[in-house]
């Protein structure tokens, strides 16, 4: 693999090392946001680290979300939250790129238990057209019996803009599949030094016959056109229409063939035999808006009106309406001239967001959002950034109401749920930076201890800690940290490891004239010990549970980066100390991450 590596990419016609051959802005009010240069990241630091951690211990599956982030998606109908928010494609990931030719990457990966990952990003513009197409499949035969998982993600997006700027329009299409086998977790629940080394196919599961298949397709066209005619020297604003209509399907199935020898659950409500549990949402959505944007896109406003239709079927029929009104403000300042070295260039960006729901289902919602970022010193990557966040959201729709084979719930009436967060970091350099986290709940909502969902009405608190920091010693000798401290008000409803910490050490160094990078390392993950969440599969949600607590386990992974332009690739070795570091490995009760696994992963990119 190396030396047809070598030996095919120098034979590659053309790679651009053009800074300014690639921009990029990604899905929101597009009107008021720039784009902004990215070029294709050569840094192979992180090269093996290709996925997120899944807490159930496979990709495709499910994961609780452990970690406390910033941000909450837009206002409207929500049907339920997300279990598979590592594995799909949201709105908010849809980039829109400028490029000045053709740029491609491939990536392909495998492993272990048939692990299988293919991954494409491919965008062209061609007459002032562009089109972008992203696109990830994989699928994991896991070390566990039926745990099988397929996800299959893609989205199409195009921008296009004419000569004078008049008219335009952002298009994308989105597509989401994710199909798993549903255990339920091991029968046994714990390992010891014996299972440990037996074949894990042979452990007994808790469900035999069921399969969860998860289908998400979105769609959206926002044309726009400038009232104002060309542009001279005294035109200090654009001013711009603006339209946007989306529509957005999905699809939840469930099914188990062996609800009664199995008797996982203890409630069958329509089928004492099998279970054929499915709910399909359809939401269309309808915007217009104004947007003014000064001539050197130093000041953007916005405002606008949003209709919203959802449908909902669930052994019935229901239909619910919002109207929705949004404005948006954008403030930019440059202090210091572009003639100044990089190293004294600095900003201030600040976006203001307000959403507010008049009228419909979810009436009386509102949320309020800034984000600002001031950069100190171009040169040092030295900024400071602040985002505030305050809102109040209806209960997603599982928490009122629900008719499956195994659970029934109507007419909850939970109360909106109300929170501010706020956001506060600061990078010394490219090697250290550090954040802290504040975030207030009322009206928090949850899924109990037999799966059952509740409210608690009084504040529970979130706060949380992160510090980075990164350095190459000696020119050789790389050293990173990533250190987060989280704690809650309430452990009996927030589940959090308190600490997690990950460092690597490896050696680094240019090979062969230049012409390889390389780095030869280790990185160690450590979780906190906590009481973790239970799933469960008919409803895909994580709920409290008592009787688990996961202890610190050392995931040591050791791996081997490289790359030889415009060709990068790794080998890596999970777990390298499963039968040597104790045998409580699982993050979730029931599923354990995986054994010693061997990956191997190519990375290619193309400018022609």
């Amino acid at each position: 693999m190396f030396c047809c590596t070598y030996f095919f990419s120098g034979s590659q016609t053309a790679y651009s090392t053009d800074p300014a051959y690639l921009a990029f802005k990604t899905e929101k009010n597009n009107l008021i946001t720039n784009y902004y240069f990215t070029y294709p990241d050569t840094s192979i630091t992180t090269l093996h680290n290709y996925f997120p951690r899944n807490f159930l211990g496979n990709i495709g599956l499910p994961s609780p979300n452990y970690i406390l982030n910033y941000g909450t998606n837009d206002l409207g109908f929500n049907f339920c939250p997300s279990a598979y928010k590592n594995d799909m494609y949201n709105e908010n990931q849809v980039n829109y790129y400028r490029s000045k030719g053709p740029y491609a990457n491939l990536t392909g990966i495998a492993g272990s238990k048939k692990f299988q990952v293919f991954k494409m990003v491919f965008t062209h513009t061609y007459k002032r057209v562009n089109v972008a197409l992203k696109f990830s499949r994989y699928t994991s035969e896991g070390f566990y019996l039926k745990q099988q998982s397929y996800t299959n993600n893609f989205y199409l997006s195009s921008n296009y803009t004419t000569k004078k700027e008049r008219f335009g329009y952002y298009f994308y299409i989105l597509n989401n599949g994710n199909r798993n086998r549903e255990n339920g977790g091991i029968k046994a629940d714990s390992l010891t030094e014996v299972t440990l080394i037996q074949n894990k196919e042979l452990f007994p599961v808790k469900l035999n016959g069921a399969t969860r298949d998860n289908r998400e397709f979105k769609a959206m066209f926002n044309p726009y056109f400038k009232l104002n005619k060309g542009r001279d020297s005294s035109t200090k604003l654009n001013h711009f229409i603006q339209l946007k209509s989306s529509f957005a399907g999905s699809s939840y199935e469930y099914t188990d063939d062996n609800i009664a020898s199995d008797k996982y659950y203890i409630i069958m409500y329509l089928d004492t035999l099998k279970t054929r549990d499915s709910s399909h949402v359809r939401k269309f959505i309808n915007e217009i808006s104004y947007a003014a944007v000064s001539t050197n896109s130093n000041f953007a406003l916005s405002f606008g009106y949003k209709n919203e239709i959802n449908q909902v079927w669930q052994k019935a029929d229901s239909l619910f309406y919002n109207h929705i009104a949004t404005a948006d403000l954008v403030f930019r300042k440059q202090f210091t001239n572009d003639q100044r070295a990089a190293k004294d260039q600095r900003s201030l960006q600040t976006h203001f967001n307000f959403q507010y729901i008049f009228e419909g289902a979810n009436k009386g919602n509102y949320k309020a959002e800034s984000r600002s970022v001031f950069l100190l010193n171009g040169g040092k990557s030295r900024y400071l950034y602040l985002n505030l966040l305050a809102e109040n959201r209806s209960a997603d729709y599982i928490y009122n109401y629900w008719v499956s084979n195994h659970f029934t719930w109507f007419n909850n009436g939970y109360k909106a749920q109300q929170q501010t967060q706020a956001n506060l970091g600061f990078a010394f350099n490219k090697n250290i930076s550090f954040g802290v986290f504040i975030q207030n709940i009322s009206n928090y909502l949850y899924f109990d201890n037999v799966g059952l969902p509740g409210q608690y009405a009084k504040t529970i608190s979130n706060a949380g800690f992160n510090l980075n920091f990164s350095k190459i010693f000696f020119k050789h000798l790389g050293t990173s940290l990533e250190y987060r401290f989280q704690n809650t008000s309430h452990t009996s409803y927030v589940r959090l490891p308190k600490n997690q910490a990950t460092a690597k050490l490896f050696y680094t160094g240019f090979l062969f004239k230049n012409n390889l990078q390389l780095q030869i390392g280790s990185q160690l993950q450590i979780y906190d010990s906590f009481y973790s969440y239970g799933y469960m599969p008919a409803t895909q949600a994580f709920y409290l549970q008592e009787n688990f607590k996961t202890t610190p386990y050392p995931f040591l992974d050791a791996y081997i980066n490289a790359r030889i332009k415009p060709v990068s690739f790794f080998f890596k070795l999970e777990n390298a100390l499963y039968g040597l570091a104790g045998t409580n490995y699982a993050l979730t009760q029931g599923y354990f991450q995986t054994d010693r696994a061997f990956r191997i992963g190519i990375s290619w990119s193309f400018f022609d």
